[in-house]
């Protein structure tokens, strides 16, 4: 689950670092501000380009594995959910047109000019190598990434450290713990 967000997110960096046609950053609050910054494409991506790149990419597989992957979350979050209730989700996952969700994505941003040349490259030797080696690369990016911020938490947390103790000693006295009884 988290290769295909992070699948997701990688295709998205580009559009959320793209300036808006004026040439100012676009307001990157919302996919709002991003979808009405550009409107769709004259002649919009097939669904069966939209199939085509899904196959190519291997997302159609990684939904399988989120769906697989959402489950355990799903009874880790909600234990007490019957069993009953556990399948009806199965089923009715099992049953969701992604697929078409994902076309009309698709269709919202690219051209079919877009998608053939999308499809081109992915049939590429260098598009073939990016596939095989993007799960890789997402993986070693994310631990990258979780790293780097965990050390740079740490050293602000050490450039602060006596305003933060200050501040936990404030707080602490303006919110009194209750007295746990004495067993």
């Amino acid at each position: 689950m988290k290769k295909l967000a992070l699948l997701i997110l990688l295709g998205a960096v580009p559009v959320l670092a793209a300036p808006a046609p004026n040439g100012k950053p676009a307001d990157n609050g919302s996919l709002t501000a991003v979808r009405s910054a550009e409107p769709p494409p004259e002649h919009p991506v097939t669904a069966a380009q939209v199939r085509e790149i899904l196959a190519l990419t291997r997302t159609d597989t990684m939904r399988q594995q989120m769906l697989d992957g959402m489950l355990p979350s799903l009874r880790e979050m909600m234990p007490y959910l019957p069993a009953d209730v556990v399948a009806d989700f199965r089923q009715s996952l099992a049953i969701a047109d992604f697929q078409g969700a994902m076309v009309r994505s698709f269709q919202e941003h690219l051209s079919t000019e877009d998608a053939a040349e999308i499809i081109a490259f992915y049939k590429s030797p260098a598009g073939k190598h990016m596939i095989a080696v993007m799960p890789r690369v997402l993986d070693e990016g994310q631990q990258a990434g979780s790293d780097l911020g965990q050390q740079v938490m740490f050293e602000v947390i050490q450039r602060h450290r006596d305003e933060i103790d200050a501040a936990a000693k404030t707080y602490h006295e303006a919110h009194p713990q209750p007295q746990q009884p004495a067993h």
